[in-house]
């Protein structure tokens, strides 16, 4: 009976390093996506910017602008995320019961889901900083002539 127990142990620390790793890719892309996101975000909106700065816009202002653009993005995704995982985690937890009649519960803790949007707007914000300090950057007279 003992080594059944450490096949399974053994079995589900593969399982957690291979969603570990899922998981950190998954952030990866998610990270690049947020990044591109507000690049596009900064080109597309490159004259208004020249203009803030003209009236008296500081380059602070314009960083915290794109990087609360990019913290509400990835904030309003962690949120869908944890909304799309509680549901999916309850589906699979009804099917297994459905086809296998086992039961198995689906546990949701609060504090991994809070945690769970936390690094979604942690890394959207660690991702918009290159866009955000570019725009910051900006020449005034450059931005409002760009077309």
């Amino acid at each position: 009976m003992g080594g059944a127990i450490e096949d399974l142990e053994s079995i589900f620390g593969v399982l957690e390093l291979f969603l570990l790793v899922i998981a950190s890719i998954s952030l990866i892309v998610a990270a690049l996506g947020i990044m591109n996101t507000t690049l596009m975000s900064v080109m597309e909106r490159t004259h208004e910017i020249g203009v803030m700065k003209a009236i008296g816009a500081k380059n602070r202002n314009i960083l915290f602008l794109f990087l609360m653009d990019a913290g509400v993005v990835s904030g309003l995704g962690g949120v869908l995320g944890c909304i799309v995982g509680v549901i999916t985690a309850k589906v699979i937890s009804y099917g297994i019961y459905a086809w296998f009649n086992v039961e198995i519960a689906a546990i949701v803790e609060p504090g991994v889901l809070l945690g769970g949007v936390a690094v979604a707007v942690l890394v959207g914000i660690l991702s918009g900083l290159y866009p955000a300090r570019k725009a910051s950057k900006m020449s005034p007279v450059e931005a409002v002539r760009y077309e």
